[in-house]
C-alpha cells in the first residue's frame, strides 16, 4: 500500500489539484487496483498460495500482467507528455519490474524490498529527511519477509540490490 499512497502525494505535491487527480486515477485505476483484484481472485480460486504470491513459479504469470498494466500507463505518461520525473520514474519502476520477473527464474527477489527501497530513493529526491526515515523501515521489511517465511536472506539481499540500482538509475537521470 505505500507505493499508491506515495504516488498520491508525490502528484498532489509536485502537479496542479486537475492534473494529480487525472494522474493518480490513471495509476492507481490502471495498475493497482486490477493487480489487486487478480490476486485476491487468484488466491480464491487456487492460483495463487497466498496474498503475497511467494511460489516463485506462480509468480510468472503475476510479473507479467503487472508488467503488461504497468508498460500501457508508461506509455501513456509519455505519450501525453507528463513531466520527466514521472515518466522516469515510471520507466524505471517497469524496468525494475522486468529485471526481476528475469531474475525470478533463478531466485525469487523480495519485490517488497524492492520497491520499499526503489520507492525510498525517490522519496530521497524530494526530501532527504523523509527518504532516510522511510527507508529505515527496511530492516523492519526485511524482518517480517523472514519471519513470515515467504523469502530467505538471499532473495532479500537480490530484492534490495534491484532497488538500489533503479533508484540509482533515477538518481542519475534526474
Amino acid at each position: 500500500m505505500t507505493v499508491p499512497v506515495f504516488v498520491v502525494f508525490l502528484l498532489f505535491s509536485i502537479e496542479p489539484a486537475r492534473q494529480a487527480t487525472y494522474l493518480s486515477f490513471l495509476i492507481i485505476g490502471g495498475i493497482f487496483v486490477p493487480i489487486g483484484i487478480k490476486t485476491i481472485l487468484g488466491v480464491r480460486k487456487g492460483t495463487y498460495t497466498n496474498l503475497d504470491v511467494s511460489d516463485q513459479g506462480q509468480r510468472q504469470e503475476w510479473f507479467i500482467a503487472t508488467s503488461v498494466l504497468l508498460l500501457i500507463v508508461t506509455a501513456i505518461i509519455w505519450l501525453t507528455n507528463q513531466g520527466w520525473t514521472l515518466r522516469l520514474a515510471l520507466s524505471c519502476a517497469l524496468m525494475l519490474l522486468l529485471v526481476a520477473q528475469a531474475v525470478n527464474i533463478r531466485v525469487k527477489a523480495s519485490m517488497h524490498l524492492a520497491f520499499h527501497t526503489f520507492l525510498g530513493f525517490l522519496i530521497l529526491y524530494f526530501n532527504w529527511y523523509a527518504g532516510l526515515c522511510f527507508l529505515l523501515f527496511a530492516p523492519l521489511l526485511a524482518w517480517s519477509r523472514l519471519h513470515l517465511k515467504r523469502h530467505v536472506n538471499k532473495e532479500i539481499v537480490v530484492g534490495i540490490a534491484l532497488g538500489v540500482v533503479f533508484g540509482m538509475v533515477f538518481w542519475l537521470l534526474s
